[in-house]
């Protein structure tokens, strides 16, 4: 526990209770003559000053408490915030396994083709045999292109996920080297947009540009491009779970800090719970200070030279 390590009362506030407390004991001591009368002020007044340091103390943790549930339920909004962009991402991440499997599936079946066009006897029929070729191909370099784009939603999602917060809990200067303009924030934009684009071609181009360049018949090619876009899915996959990952350990890290922070506020809370009792307290005992001063015996007392003289006259 951080708080009990520290000192709950500063010097100045030990120095006046300790002052008000030895004026108000030692007033009859030092003022042997008018003892009485300056005890009728001095006591009074340093009850109510004492009351007055813990009215102003809690006051003081009240705020502080306040402030802790705010900067708690704004870490909290924070984390949550993360905790959405983190899911959408899942949401998107969770095609790409199955553009890897469509990938596999059509090289799979680009190898079997020859075997399935000689097994059903249509070696004769070029249009058939050609679609047949090219369609494993074709689902294997969609999937790709599908993955890509997958990824670029994912990158997306996941560097929201980990900026969330970043400027709300930052310092001014540090604020301000990450601000950007109008004109900034619409380049950005656009090269988001770019990059977009610039993903599916490359999901779609490279396969089969490669398999056109590679010597052989229409089934080797066809082959090769298949595989080579099952590769790429799979390389798209292998990029979506390290983005994911490195966007999860930010999110975990935002949900602990809120936490931890929910935890201090609540214990400042159960801490401050106190408070209004030692408030009535304090306000109580000025009140029974200053009206037992005002009690008629207490004179009687002083007259009589204390409680000693009057059980002598008795």
């Amino acid at each position: 526990n951080l708080a009990s390590e520290k000192p709950q009362l500063s010097s100045l506030e030990l120095t006046l209770l300790v002052s008000s407390v030895l004026a108000a004991s030692t007033s009859p001591l030092l003022f042997p003559v008018d003892g009485l009368k300056v005890a009728e002020v001095l006591a009074p007044a340093s009850a109510a000053f004492t009351a007055s340091i813990g009215i102003g103390a809690e006051y003081i943790g009240k705020v502080a408490v306040a402030d802790g549930k705010e900067v708690a339920a704004a870490t909290i909004q924070c984390a949550a915030e993360a905790e959405g962009f983190l899911a959408n991402a899942e949401r998107v991440k969770a095609v790409t396994p199955l553009c890897v499997g469509f990938g596999a599936t059509g090289a799979s079946f680009a190898l079997l083709a020859p075997v399935i066009i000689d097994a059903m006897g249509l070696a004769g029929n070029t249009q058939m045999v050609t679609e047949i070729y090219l369609f494993c191909p074709l689902i294997s370099v969609l999937s790709a292109a599908v993955a890509g784009l997958a990824l670029q939603e994912i990158r997306q999602f996941s560097s929201r996920a980990i900026s969330v917060g970043n400027r709300r809990f930052a310092k001014s200067g540090i604020v301000g080297r990450t601000w950007l303009s109008s004109t900034e924030l619409i380049d950005k934009k656009s090269e988001s947009t770019s990059d977009r684009w610039r993903s599916f071609g490359l999901g779609v181009l490279p396969a089969p540009i490669l398999g056109a360049l590679i010597p052989g018949a229409l089934a080797s090619k066809c082959i090769v491009v298949a595989a080579l876009a099952a590769a790429q899915s799979a390389f798209y996959l292998a990029q979506a779970e390290s983005v994911l990952a490195r966007a999860t350990d930010a999110v975990a890290l935002k949900t602990r800090s809120a936490a931890v922070c929910d935890t201090y506020a609540n214990q400042g809370a159960r801490s401050a719970a106190v408070l209004p009792f030692t408030s009535a307290l304090s306000a109580f005992c000025a009140a029974a200070t200053a009206a037992v001063v005002e009690l008629p015996w207490l004179e009687s007392l002083a007259t009589i030279g204390g409680p000693g003289g009057a059980t002598g006259q008795g």
